[in-house]
């Protein structure tokens, strides 16, 4: 009960932003994709990308999203379309903020998806004065979730996902996983989109999950000998408490050496590499050394990374299924 009423006091808090983040209100981030992907039609894949957009912004994410899994794509569109002065945050009268400050406000939905066949569900949105658009609410309270995953993503100009996943979980019909929101910033190109949802299908596919202290990361993992061995290394489990070091990166022992095949390489936050073959090793900044590439986390930005891995110690956690 107590987590459901601070849950509620978020959700809240979050629609009176200061207004330094104004520019979120109903705006999305500028993304660098330079061709828009078309939608493809329900093709028995088992994976869906749903998405409501007012600008090409979310929609050229939920369709370069849709191109990378070769999955179908379904656009939510409003009985009720939203003008230019619907979505004017300037004016506290306009049609979008009104219904952002409105608890109980469900804008109809034109035509509702048929998810029955859909096990893996990407659900993308803008923030709209730090929420998901109130459109998503009619959506997850309209569509039944049981057994499915649900990925969310989101853009907005400057501000943070902030608890809108949470309050869409909250709200959703049947007992669904909800994977953590990840938030495409301003600049995000074509490729790191692409990457971010193929790690889900490597995933599946190597079985490997990575959790950081107490926070699960999404990992593409490269295909090499290297990673097939920390595979059968982790089938039980395999921690490795790592330690920071030189300000750019956390590295602990495995255990065992691994194969490896060492080239000049020059990381990049997120990367995960092998060093020597014993060691594995996880940026949050840059450096050039000899190491063999292992993958890299595709949920965290720059800053995200830093939080996570530079404040001291971390547990590292593999498993593989």
């Amino acid at each position: 009960m107590k987590r459901t009423i601070l849950l509620f006091a978020a959700c809240l808090l979050g629609l009176w932003l200061s207004a330094s983040s104004a520019e979120d209100a109903v705006s999305s981030a500028t993304l660098d994709i330079q061709s828009v992907p078309q939608a493809a039609a329900a093709n028995g894949t088992g994976t869906a990308v749903l998405y409501f957009s007012t600008d090409d912004t979310i929609r050229a994410a939920a369709l370069t999203i849709a191109d990378a899994l070769q999955a179908e794509a379904f656009e939510i569109v409003p009985e009720e379309p939203y003008t230019e002065e619907d979505l004017n945050y300037s004016d506290p009268s306009s049609r979008a903020t009104a219904e952002q400050r409105e608890e109980g406000a469900r804008p109809g939905i034109a035509q509702l998806p048929d998810t029955a066949h859909v096990t893996t569900l990407f659900l993308g949105y803008p923030i709209w004065w730090g929420q998901a658009p109130k459109i998503l609410c009619t959506l997850v309270e309209s569509i039944d979730l049981t057994g499915k995953t649900v990925i969310p993503f989101c853009t907005s100009g400057s501000s943070g996902a902030g608890s809108s996943a949470d309050c869409l979980r909250d709200l959703s019909r049947g007992e669904a996983e909800w994977l953590p929101v990840m938030r495409f910033e301003n600049g995000t190109d074509a490729e790191t989109i692409r990457a971010w949802a193929k790690s889900f299908e490597t995933e599946a596919k190597d079985g490997m999950k990575m959790t950081i202290g107490d926070t699960r990361v999404q990992v593409a993992w490269e295909d090499n000998e290297s990673v097939r061995a920390l595979s059968e290394l982790a089938e039980n489990g395999l921690q490795v408490n790592l330690s920071m070091y030189g300000g750019f990166e956390q590295v602990g022992h495995i255990g065992q050496n691994l194969p490896h095949r060492d080239s000049q390489t020059t990381t990049q936050a997120g990367d995960i590499v092998l060093y020597m073959g014993n060691q594995i090793v996880v940026f949050y900044g840059s450096n050039s050394w000899d190491y063999t590439r292992l993958g890299r986390i595709t949920d965290k930005n720059a800053q995200e990374l830093r939080e996570l891995l530079g404040n001291g110690n971390v547990t590292l956690f593999l498993e593989a299924q």
